[in-house]
């Protein structure tokens, strides 16, 4: 679906309860956002060591955004890349979704709650108050970016493209693609999905059109294989990127578009040669990053990300390890660009906590929900070569 940025015009408070939220004096601010960096350390502060002495509490987001008329009948759906913790987001006074877990990435459907050519609210509320309930800094709020993302009603599900590359050759490698389509409307006809993949200067290498089967208020799966010719490989010290356009078309007109990252590349592991990268073994040299930013919390900033990726490769690493919990996409964004290794994780823990309030009270109902949000969103990233379902 299209994507853009819905970062800005916000408004928070920091006063729990319902009445709050018809008294309190809201101030405005920009996502990222972590309440908790601002206000001192303390002692009493429940998180504790482990979570560094700050503070945690309930922090509430509002957003009013202007929906116009010639949306009626288009998919609207919001993704949070991560709040901390236990969201609920509401539209227009209505309760959307509950999301327990912080950093995982989850989407809204709108499109029910909205009205069209019309003012419509959306509200975020962030409960970090159960402490402690992490065993480092978590920060609090909504610290990482939100999309809107907005289709026909036939359009491609967010994190419905998987691109893969079976066969990797410079000479030619095969790239083999994925798309799940979604329909909200009656059996549509003359509906095609259409890739097109782009080298780094933005020329089209290879394009191709298939039939998008005919479903009702359903959605499908369309299966494409294109073949890249002199293939610029992805590597630690090469790290080629390609974009793959896709789009669906219904009776000739676009009604959906969607872009994804990826790289030819191949992975390997056995007892004779260990990890190959390429064909070619590799030690892994690295270690474990948390997901806070020093001095800046937990706010997820691009740049910072990024500057993270940077020092780790000037030290000599070549690999890390998500600890522990999938990263902010912006991190991993950098991972593919610069060219490191990364082992995506999953949980700090399962059924047996580490902390009093930690993820062990929502393993058992959200394990296979939050692991299926890391894997469809991360799984294009070429820089990924592991998946770690735990601490």
């Amino acid at each position: 679906m299209n994507k853009q940025t819905f970062d800005t015009g916000w408004e928070f408070h920091e006063m729990p309860g319902f009445m709050a939220m018809l008294y309190a004096q809201w101030q405005p601010v920009n996502l990222p956002h972590d309440a908790s960096i601002s206000k001192p350390r303390s002692a009493s502060n429940p998180s504790g060591s482990g979570g560094g002495y700050a503070w945690g509490g309930v922090v509430n987001y509002r957003k009013k955004f202007f929906v116009p008329e010639d949306w009626r009948g288009q998919s609207v759906q919001l993704e949070f890349e991560g709040v901390y913790m236990n969201a609920e987001v509401s539209v227009n006074h209505n309760l959307v979704t509950f999301h327990p877990y912080g950093y995982t990435s989850f989407v809204v459907d709108l499109t029910p709650y909205l009205n069209f050519g019309a003012e419509n609210e959306v509200t975020v509320v962030a409960n970090n108050s159960a402490q402690p309930n992490s065993r480092w800094y978590s920060g609090t709020g909504i610290y990482r970016h939100v999309w809107l993302r907005r289709g026909g009603s036939v359009h491609i599900k967010p994190w419905g493209v998987f691109v893969t590359t079976p066969l990797v050759d410079p000479a030619a490698s095969t790239v083999s693609v994925a798309t799940r389509v979604e329909s909200t409307t009656g059996a549509v006809t003359g509906a095609v999905l259409r890739s097109t993949i782009l080298d780094a200067s933005g020329a089209t290498v290879v394009q191709v059109d298939t039939p998008v089967p005919a479903t009702a208020h359903g959605a499908a799966t369309v299966q494409q294989t294109l073949t890249v010719t002199n293939a610029e490989l992805w590597s630690v010290d090469e790290p080629n990127l390609y974009s793959l356009v896709s789009e669906v078309l219904v009776n000739g007109s676009v009604t959906d578009t969607e872009k994804t990252t990826f790289g030819i590349r191949s992975i390997a592991v056995d007892a004779q040669n260990g990890f190959r990268l390429n064909g070619v073994p590799m030690k892994l040299k690295g270690g474990c990053v948390h997901h806070d930013n020093g001095l800046l919390g937990a706010a997820s900033y691009d740049r910072v990300e990024e500057r993270k990726v940077e020092l780790m490769k000037s030290a000599g690493f070549n690999a890390v390890r998500c600890a522990h919990n999938p990263p902010a996409p912006a991190f991993l964004d950098a991972c593919d660009r610069l060219g490191m290794l990364v082992i995506d994780e999953s949980f700090d823990c399962w059924r047996m906590g580490k902390s009093t309030n930690d993820y062990h009270l929502y393993f058992e109902d959200w394990w296979q929900r939050d692991t299926e949000s890391m894997v469809k969103r991360d799984r294009n990233h070429p820089s990924i070569i592991m998946w770690s379902i735990g601490n």
